[in-house]
C-alpha cells in the first residue's frame, strides 16, 4: 500500500512540475508580449548603460542640440517605450528646464487649453522654441 501510495505522489510530482514549466514558459511569452517584444526578441543586454547628462535650460542651442541627441541614444540603447520617453527626459531637467517642466505640468493639469506634452516629438519641439532659446539667433525649429 505504501509503495503505491509513493508510485502515486511521484507521479503527481512529475505532472506538477510539468504544469509549473508550462506556466512559466507562458508567462515569459505574456512578458515580452506587453514589453512590446515579439516571442524571438532577444534576451535583453545585461550591460550597464551610462545614464544621459542633465540638461539645465541653457541658452545654447548646441547644448539642447546635444542633449536631445543623448536622449535618443539612450532610447534606443535601453529600449525605451515610446509612452515613457517624455517621463524619462524629464528626470533629466535640471534648473531653469526642471522650472519650466514643472510650470508647464502645472498649467496643463489647470488645463491651460494647451495640448498636453505626452509625445516625444512635441516635448522636443517645445524644448526648441521655449524660452531658453527664444534668443538664439539662427535657431532653426525642426522636430
Amino acid at each position: 500500500r505504501f509503495i503505491e501510495l509513493a508510485s502515486d505522489v511521484g507521479r503527481l510530482m512529475e505532472t506538477f512540475k510539468s504544469a509549473v514549466e508550462d506556466l512559466q514558459a507562458e508567462i515569459m511569452v505574456m512578458k515580452r508580449a506587453i514589453r512590446g517584444q515579439g516571442v524571438a526578441a532577444e534576451t535583453p543586454s545585461k550591460m550597464k548603460l551610462p545614464e544621459p547628462k542633465s540638461f539645465a535650460g541653457t541658452r545654447s542651442a548646441k547644448d539642447l542640440e546635444n542633449f536631445l541627441w543623448d536622449m535618443v541614444q539612450y532610447f534606443k540603447a535601453a529600449r525605451i517605450p515610446k509612452g515613457e520617453k517624455v517621463t524619462i527626459t524629464s528626470m533629466y531637467l535640471t534648473g531653469d528646464a526642471k522650472l519650466w517642466w514643472r510650470t508647464r505640468m502645472d498649467d496643463d493639469e489647470n488645463h491651460s487649453g494647451r495640448a498636453k506634452i505626452e509625445l516625444w516629438e512635441t516635448l522636443k519641439k517645445e524644448l526648441k522654441i521655449n524660452s531658453f532659446l527664444a534668443t538664439q539667433p539662427g535657431l532653426r525649429v525642426t522636430s
